[in-house]
């Protein structure tokens, strides 16, 4: 009985981790809809800033953005969540500059993590 016992322990051990994946960014909330559009100098971090070109679509532009991050063992992962949500059909791209924390320069890596799921790494 103890076999069998630890037979079914072992098989459900096994089945859970198969059905698990850790992702460090699985919890990230981007806001309305919008793009990080890649230029061949953005987006990028210069004297502290990330510089960022973004894609939406709205009534008028000058939507309102702000810069999220998360930090675990020195890595930190930044993204932009959109707070404005309209529904239009004009379709807008603008420069945008954040200026970060610290404690997120102070990172030995950065990563800009885009709606689309793209992980850029800025350092």
């Amino acid at each position: 009985m103890r076999v069998l016992s630890l037979i079914f322990l072992f098989g459900f051990l096994i089945s859970c981790s198969e059905n698990q994946t850790f992702s460090p960014s699985e919890d990230i909330e981007f806001g309305a809809p919008y793009s990080i559009i890649k230029t061949s100098d953005m987006p990028a971090i210069t004297n502290g800033i990330l510089n960022s070109r973004v894609g939406y679509s709205g009534c008028n532009p000058d939507h309102e953005f702000e810069l999220k991050s998360n930090t675990d063992n020195s890595v930190t992962e930044i993204w932009l969540f959109k707070k404005t949500s309209q529904q239009c059909e004009a379709y807008f791209e603008e420069e945008r500059e954040f200026t970060l924390s610290e404690s997120i320069l102070r990172s030995d890596k950065i990563i800009l993590i885009t709606p689309s799921e793209e992980r850029i790494s800025l350092k």
